[in-house]
């Protein structure tokens, strides 16, 4: 995965504004974000962004980060950090195939 993906970005944005229209997993982790997507949502390159039934795992790159800050911290505050900041986001991601998800998954360190 291009870790500057517009993709990526364009989920996220997607997430964000309708958040009626995804499945968020109950948190088991402090730092981490599970969101399921209906895999009717249109997504630019699947097969590169959302493999089918394997994981994708992926570090942002600090530019990623840097440009779509405000973005990645609403998603950071789902999480149960306590902590006031994070460094790295990582980003997993996957096409459950049997419950037509797209899978997006973010951790925050």
């Amino acid at each position: 995965m291009a870790s500057n993906s517009d993709s990526i970005y364009n989920v996220l944005t997607y997430v964000k504004r309708h958040p009626d229209r995804v499945v968020f997993k109950p948190r088991e982790y402090a730092n981490v974000v599970t969101i399921g997507i209906p895999d009717q949502v249109k997504v630019a390159n699947p097969e590169i962004y959302f493999p089918s039934d394997r994981l994708s795992v992926n570090l942002m790159t600090d530019s990623f980060v840097g440009e779509y800050g405000d973005l990645l911290n609403h998603f950071y505050e789902l999480t149960k950090q306590s902590k006031p900041d994070y460094h790295n986001v990582w980003i997993t991601t996957s096409h459950l195939n049997q419950q037509a998800l797209y899978l997006l998954d973010l951790s925050f360190e």
